[in-house]
């Protein structure tokens, strides 16, 4: 099972964000954790990777744009070597 958080810098930036924002951000977040997000919009030809990268486009007309980096799902970010 996959699930989503924000690390503390972008929680600041998250939490300054207007409603409508936070809110489509969240809904973008929540439906990309329910398949694996290491192959979420992955391009052709791109090597697979335990962690992943990624940067799209959310929100109505794709006019937000969220980065955000996949740990396998058994490594805790701040335990990882």
């Amino acid at each position: 099972m996959f699930r989503w958080r924000l690390a503390h810098p972008a929680r600041l930036e998250f939490d300054g964000l207007p409603s409508p924002v936070r809110r489509a951000l969240a809904e973008f977040m929540d439906a990309v954790v329910i398949v694996n997000p290491a192959e979420y919009q992955r391009r052709g030809g791109e090597p697979a990777s335990p962690d992943a990268l990624r940067t799209l486009h959310f929100g109505p007309r794709g006019g937000g744009l969220v980065t955000f980096l996949v740990y396998p799902p058994d490594i805790n970010p701040h335990n990882a070597p």
